[in-house]
């Protein structure tokens, strides 16, 4: 993957709210940003030889553990998996267990580096803070468009160059944050065989 494409905002016109789906997060989960759903009017696109038409979803925010971080683009899916087992690692010495797909929320991105946001849903309670930096919170609520890869992750490029042309061509403002959602475990799953729902906030 490279820097990703700059997001936007969709026409009020676009805009209905539509069944709630699992969270996204980021930055603000319940605090990070937002997302509704309506049904949107797509054309489907053809990525990589699949159907592309987004789904305008609204996402309801779930507990989260929280680690920030920043990798380049050639060691993306390693530092990725190694902060998803960092996260685990917490939540077990919490006493939480991991209670849903992991989010990875990219908050900045250039032709060089990004910067993100793993959080990991839980269930249960504790008393302790988090270490590490890590923090607990809510993953992100709101509308948001919801675009699925399925596999490699050395293909996402193509994914993600097939959002901006939909985007452009729904005249969506720009927005630089964009959510996945891990349908396939990133730790144990094969990087070349990946199921990812990629979350787009929309106002």
């Amino acid at each position: 993957m490279s820097a990703l494409p700059a997001l936007a905002t969709l026409p009020a016109a676009a805009q209905s709210p539509a069944p709630a789906a699992q969270p996204g997060a980021g930055g603000a989960l319940t605090p990070p940003p937002v997302v509704d759903p309506k049904k949107v009017e797509t054309t489907p696109v053809a990525p990589a030889g699949r159907t592309f038409a987004p789904q305008e979803v609204t996402l309801s925010p779930v507990p989260v553990l929280t680690l920030a971080g920043s990798a380049t683009w050639e060691e993306a899916f390693e530092k990725l998996v190694a902060s998803v087992k960092q996260a685990d690692a917490e939540l077990k010495r919490l006493g939480l267990s991991r209670a849903g797909d992991t989010f990875i929320v990219y908050t900045s991105s250039d032709d060089l580096s990004f910067e993100y946001e793993i959080q990991v849903p839980f269930s249960g309670t504790t008393t302790q803070k988090p270490g590490d930096g890590m923090k607990l919170g809510g993953s992100h609520a709101g509308k948001v468009l919801k675009f699925t890869h399925t596999g490699s992750f050395a293909d996402m490029d193509n994914t993600y160059e097939q959002i901006a042309n939909y985007l452009d061509e729904k005249n969506v403002e720009q927005n630089d944050m964009y959510i996945e959602q891990y349908r396939t475990d990133i730790v144990t799953g094969s990087p070349e065989a990946l199921e990812i729902d990629i979350l787009v906030p929309v106002p």
